[in-house]
């Protein structure tokens, strides 16, 4: 079967079905980077305190903000892309472009994008020392070992 012979979706479905991948894509990596970003401004707000309790001063002012830190653990999920360059790239007009060998290719970029994802998810679930940072790597090798690291 030729291309000029196959079916595709219509444009604005696969417009949609590319920026919905992107967006899982984005939303996924801002989860992870707002954990990092967390986990340390935590340990900033720590140290701050304790810093405050040694010289005898009033620590309400950290407390606050360990509190609102504590209450918001995650950052809120974008609904559209923030970046529509990578997204018009993808689906710019070429002319002179045959309009089914166009919507065959953006079949191609959906489906990777897709299977791109699905395959980083499993890498993910299967192999959990991939995203460990060193301290939760040497935490985990130590209680196999049946060891506790001390905090």
């Amino acid at each position: 079967m030729t291309i000029a012979q196959k079916t595709f979706p219509t444009f604005k479905q696969l417009y949609r079905k590319i920026s919905q991948e992107l967006l899982t894509y984005e939303n996924k990596n801002l989860a992870l980077h707002s954990k990092q970003e967390t986990k340390k401004l935590h340990a900033l707000y720590t140290y701050k305190k304790h810093l405050l309790q040694k010289q005898n001063q009033l620590t309400n002012e950290m407390d606050a903000k360990l509190k609102e830190l504590a209450a918001n653990p995650e950052g809120k999920k974008n609904t559209e892309l923030k970046d529509l360059k990578l997204l018009n790239n993808i689906v710019d007009d070429k002319p002179g472009i045959n309009l089914s060998y166009e919507l065959n290719n953006l079949q191609n970029v959906a489906t990777y994008l897709q299977n791109q994802r699905e395959y980083f998810d499993l890498l993910v679930r299967y192999n959990p020392g991939l995203m460990m940072d060193q301290q939760e790597n040497v935490n985990r090798t130590a209680n196999r070992v049946g060891l506790e690291v001390p905090e």
